[in-house]
C-alpha cells in the first residue's frame, strides 16, 4: 500500500476515534521532496487529507557542520549492533579486522565532509547542508569496501572519499537543491 493510501485512510481513522471522544495527533515524519507533498496529495485526490492533516511543516535540516557528522558516523561505531545480539557496534561487527587496528567511523567525518563540499556543483545556491541520503550511501560504500578486504586507509583517502560521495549521486541531489533553492528563500525568507 502507498503512502497515499494510508493517508486518504487517515481521515476514517480519525473520525472513528472522534466518535469515541478520542483525539488523534498526527506527526508524519518524512522527507517531503522540495516541499511538494500537501500539494501533489490535493492534486491526487486528496485535498481534504492535505487540508486536515498536513497543516504546517517545519524543515528537516541536513548535516551542516564536521561536528555533527562525526555524531552521525559514530552511531556506525557505537549505538548499533550488528549482527543482532552479538554485541559488536555495526563497523565492528561488518569489519571485524579493521576495527582491531584503530578504524573507527566517526574518525573520518572530516574526509566526507571535504568531499560532500567539494563535489558540490559549480554555482551551487543552495544551503550548505548535506543530506543523510548521501552520508548513508557513502558510509555504507567505505564499509563494505573494507569488509571485503580492502585497506581502510585506502578507502577513506581524500581521493576515495570523492569517487565515494560522487558514486551516490551526490552532485545531482544537490543540483536539484540548488534548482529549489530560490523558492527555499521565498517560503522561510533565508536560509535557516
Amino acid at each position: 500500500m502507498c503512502a497515499h493510501d494510508l493517508y486518504r485512510q487517515l481521515p476514517y481513522g480519525f473520525n472513528t476515534l472522534a466518535e469515541r471522544l478520542v483525539r488523534l495527533c498526527v506527526f508524519s515524519i518524512a522527507s517531503m521532496q522540495f516541499f511538494d507533498e500537501p500539494m501533489g496529495m490535493a492534486l491526487s485526490g486528496g485535498a481534504h487529507v492535505a487540508a486536515r492533516f498536513m497543516l504546517t511543516s517545519e524543515p528537516f535540516h541536513g548535516v551542516r557542520s564536521t561536528e555533527e557528522l562525526a555524531y552521525v558516523m559514530a552511531g556506525y561505531d557505537r549505538g548499533t549492533e550488528w549482527p543482532r545480539g552479538s554485541g559488536l557496534s555495526f563497523t565492528q561487527g561488518v569489519a571485524p579486522d579493521a576495527w582491531d587496528r584503530g578504524f573507527r567511523m566517526e574518525h573520518h567525518a572530516e574526509g566526507l565532509m571535504k568531499a560532500m563540499s567539494e563535489g558540490l556543483p559549480s554555482r551551487y545556491q543552495g544551503p550548505m547542508e548535506f543530506p543523510m541520503k548521501t552520508v548513508a550511501q557513502s558510509c555504507r560504500n567505505v564499509l563494505l569496501r573494507i569488509a571485503g578486504g580492502a585497506d581502510w586507509r585506502d578507502v577513506t583517502s581524500p581521493q576515495s572519499w570523492q569517487k565515494v560521495v560522487a558514486g551516490c549521486g551526490h552532485m545531482a541531489l544537490m543540483s536539484m537543491v540548488s534548482a529549489v533553492a530560490p523558492r527555499l528563500r521565498q517560503r522561510s525568507g533565508k536560509f535557516a
